[in-house]
């Protein structure tokens, strides 16, 4: 199930109002991921799913990556703050996205969070959206979204998805940021309350086009995938969307691995773009097969 970074008729946005806790890392430091996915009958690309990578710094810098959906779309966030000696952090500010030229975006975002434990954060974020396209504006808000992120050790344990549980973490694609590279993409997956469904899911994603391009965006398993009873998911995804004058065809992939301690997986992203009156290809992108890596 795909949808790029912005949609029209989507606002992205975080705002933030952090938990505290008892102790936090001295010196968090690492890739964090995770996010939030609402529940059904909310839409799995509306208001209430976040997703969020962090990269913590030996000098206490906090490199963020975020994605929030709105019922008017989506948008992105690029930002870098400090950690507080506590564990706690926040940002607040504008950022502009230029989807492509006929479309922008402006979000005005917060957001707050406070290390848990050297593996854990827990956090709220908000925003105001306007996406502006062909002569229109639409503006939304996201509410405020309760996010957490995970860095997973990597740990499985006994097979079988934790009933209820949502699992949180980090893909190998890693984003890029002013001074080079920046957190690992996200991803956040829930499962249903008796552990049979993977019941939805988010991550972020980018891939590289014919036209040696790259496009970053939020892609979905599909919901509601049933998860064996040794607690592995397999699924694969292929439509086509029809435009006036283009198709548009999909062939994603998505693994899984569930266990009482963790998560592991994979996922594979190609579309090949088509003039409909000619059927010659005009473009065509693939993401390679990307590793991830959760936990609840």
């Amino acid at each position: 199930m795909r949808v790029g970074l912005v949609l029209f008729g989507a606002g992205a946005a975080l705002v933030a109002a952090a938990a505290a806790v008892a102790q936090a890392p001295e010196k968090p430091a690492g890739n964090f991921g995770g996010g939030a996915v609402a529940a059904a009958p909310k839409k799995l690309f509306g208001t209430g799913s976040a997703v969020i990578g962090l990269r913590a710094l030996p000098n206490r810098d906090l490199q963020i990556d975020a994605t929030l959906r709105g019922n008017c779309g989506g948008g992105e966030i690029t930002t870098t703050t400090k950690v507080a000696t506590d564990g706690s952090f926040s940002a607040k500010g504008r950022a502009r996205e230029d989807p492509n030229p006929s479309t922008r975006v402006m979000t005005t975002y917060t957001i707050a969070g406070t290390f848990t434990s050297a593996s854990a954060i827990e956090g709220t974020a908000s925003a105001q959206i306007a996406v502006s396209a062909d002569g229109m504006t639409k503006r939304c808000r996201s509410g405020t979204v309760k996010l957490q992120a995970r860095r997973p050790a990597g740990a499985i344990g006994k097979a079988g998805a934790v009933p209820g549980t949502i699992y949180y973490g980090t893909t190998s694609q890693q984003t890029t940021a002013d001074r080079g590279l920046g957190p690992r993409r996200p991803i956040v997956l829930r499962i249903s309350p008796d552990g049979r469904l993977l019941a939805r899911g988010l991550y972020g994603e980018e891939v590289r086009c014919s036209d040696r391009k790259s496009s970053a965006g939020v892609d979905a398993p599909r919901t509601d995938i049933r998860i064996d009873a040794k607690g592995r998911v397999k699924d694969r995804e292929r439509f086509t969307d029809e435009g006036s004058e283009v198709l548009v065809h999909v062939d994603d992939h998505f693994t899984a691995q569930f266990g009482s301690k963790g998560a592991n997986g994979t996922f594979s992203l190609s579309d090949r773009t088509v003039d409909r009156a000619s059927g010659n290809e005009l473009q065509s992108c693939k993401s390679g097969t990307i590793k991830w890596t959760a936990a609840p």
